[in-house]
């Protein structure tokens, strides 16, 4: 079809025509975002012919759709599949999406990221950039298996636009560190507009700050983290470390990857809540819970845990629980489009 050489008129009606599908096809995401999955069961996994969903045509590529709004999860943000690739096979065409992570499980091979080459095998992750051309090369005789966390298609990747004060209007200024410490007795409900207002400015300003050397950091572009490098015991004073997120170089907008090792008896007390999140346990057996919910969790199993949601981890077992946690980058939103339903 010949976009560019439509007129105003046609190109519009163009888009009427395929927004009016689109939003058919919305609706139904969203009835089925109703069934509010948590969990899924490593041994209920099914595997498919990866051409059902996917452009190729190659033997061996095969996808597990296992965390995604059409499969009953009311996630907006990212969706989480395995995908299985053939000895001596290249993932299909190459192609662009938003962020994406990937671990992997089985086989060896590369990924070939714009004009990098990153060797991987398993328990290695690599990061994807969003729009950035890739594929995934299997340099092996057997199966390379990988799971993917990825940005759902048709989100987009939050921008910030932060206003900030010029340096030289803040001289004279109260510090905000200062200003912090009184933040804690305040009560924003009881503010007047004008304090309000003066708060946000402040605190806006000082995001902009952080955000700026955010991105500067995103600017190193690393892709890799080898298995040598996360860290598989128990830390001494922490039991969830960071392992790709923008502070540690990575140009990476949408979700960040973690391990936490839950040493053995160990029982949640304080449960927090933050964006959306999927829990992948990689080794142990135990429970999570998720709101009013307590799920029994054991090795391979995958748990959904809505934005907002109060959550914590019980490890009943004898030895520690390993869990890869991909969750929604902080100050991100939930992604809704807004489709006509006329």
């Amino acid at each position: 079809m010949n976009i560019q050489g439509m007129d105003p008129f046609e190109l519009a009606g163009r888009r009427d025509e395929i927004l009016s599908h689109f939003s058919r096809i919305d609706k139904e995401f969203d009835r089925r975002r109703g069934e509010n999955r948590l969990l899924v069961k490593a041994e209920d996994i099914q595997w498919e012919s990866a051409s059902r969903v996917h452009p190729t045509q190659q033997e061996g590529h095969l996808l597990a759709r296992i965390i995604s709004p059409e499969l009953g999860f009311n996630i907006h943000t990212f969706r989480v599949f395995k995908r299985q690739i053939g000895g001596g096979g290249v993932d299909g065409a190459f192609h662009t999406h938003g962020d994406a992570v990937k671990y992997y499980l089985e086989g060896k091979g590369k990924e070939i990221i714009d004009d990098q080459e990153v060797e991987v095998s398993p328990g290695d992750l690599a990061f994807i950039p969003a729009n950035i051309w890739h594929g995934t090369e299997n340099t092996g005789d057997g199966p390379m298996v990988f799971i993917a966390f990825h940005q759902i298609p048709g989100t987009h990747l939050p921008v910030p636009a932060s206003w900030q004060y010029h340096v030289d209007d803040l001289s004279e200024q109260e510090s905000l560190d200062s200003r912090l410490v009184k933040m804690e007795k305040e009560d924003p409900a009881k503010m007047d507009s004008a304090a309000l207002y003066s708060w946000r400015q402040h605190l806006l300003h000082e995001l902009g700050v952080l955000d700026d050397e955010f991105n500067h950091r995103r600017e190193a572009k690393r892709y890799l983290v080898p298995r040598n490098e996360v860290p598989w015991e128990t830390p001494a004073d922490n039991q969830t470390t960071t392992l790709i997120a923008p502070e540690l170089g990575f140009d990476i907008h949408t979700l960040q990857l973690s391990v936490r090792v839950v040493p053995p008896g160990h029982n949640d007390e304080a449960f927090h809540s933050h964006g959306e999140s999927v829990h992948y346990y990689l080794s142990g057996q135990g429970h999570q819970i998720v709101g009013d919910e307590t799920i029994a969790v054991d090795t391979g199993d995958l748990v959904f845990i809505p934005a907002g949601t109060a959550h914590g981890i019980r490890n009943s077992a004898d030895g520690p629980m390993r869990v890869l946690i991909a969750e929604q980058l902080p100050g991100t939103y939930l992604q809704k489009p807004v489709i006509r339903h006329d």
